[in-house]
């Protein structure tokens, strides 16, 4: 919308790395800890509350978690045992949390690529080698006044958007383009872990 404040990259961070907490939090609520079926008197107890004819007490089925204790009602399309294994919530977890560093990445290389393309004697090597055919700068010199915002857009962007990724090889050559070397030694530094751990980890998830 007009007049919409942009978000900085790590307020976008934030908000997209809380999908990949939730799915976490949703994990480990719906981990069961009950090893036996509920007893009569709890069916009971759990029909006249929920107003459940008691004809229909051997059906209730439940999850009994440390967080949550959850009542499958008689005819569920869902039981405890669809629940069993909730490893696909754990992969889309890791799928958010790497898209959420891809958008990181991306987003804070072109926060800054804008004024390195304003004075080219600040053009870093890397930034330099990113390939530009005639297609796109043509279009460039018939679409845009100023040429620097086409180059931004038209193809900075996209080739920064295509190599943001959670591997560490990518996140080395996209920061190397805004100027940031040996990040992965002053990450190190800042997660107080042995040398050489960030990017192990990194390409331990990618």
């Amino acid at each position: 919308m007009p007049g919409t404040r942009m978000p900085s990259p790590a307020e976008a961070f934030a908000h997209h790395i809380e999908d990949a907490q939730q799915l976490v939090k949703l994990v480990h609520a719906l981990t069961n800890t009950r090893t036996r079926r509920m007893r009569v008197e709890l069916r009971e107890r759990l029909c006249d509350t929920l107003r459940i004819p008691i004809k229909y007490r051997d059906e209730l089925e439940c999850i009994d978690s440390t967080d949550v204790f959850l009542v499958f009602r008689p005819g569920s399309a869902i039981e405890p045992t669809d629940l069993l294994d909730l490893r696909s919530l754990l992969r889309q977890a890791v799928v958010a949390a790497c898209a959420a560093l891809e958008t990181y990445l991306g987003d804070k290389v072109m926060e800054r690529v804008g004024p390195l393309l304003r004075e080219p004697g600040a053009l870093t090597p890397r930034l330099k080698e990113i390939p530009l055919n005639l297609g796109q700068w043509l279009f460039i010199v018939a679409e845009y006044e100023r040429r620097g915002a086409g180059l931004r857009n038209q193809v900075v962007g996209p080739y920064v958007r295509e190599k943001a990724s959670t591997a560490s090889s990518s996140v080395g050559q996209l920061l190397s383009m805004i100027g940031i070397d040996g990040w992965a030694a002053k990450v190190d530094g800042k997660r107080n872990v042995p040398r050489g751990a960030t990017v192990e980890f990194l390409d331990r998830i990618t």
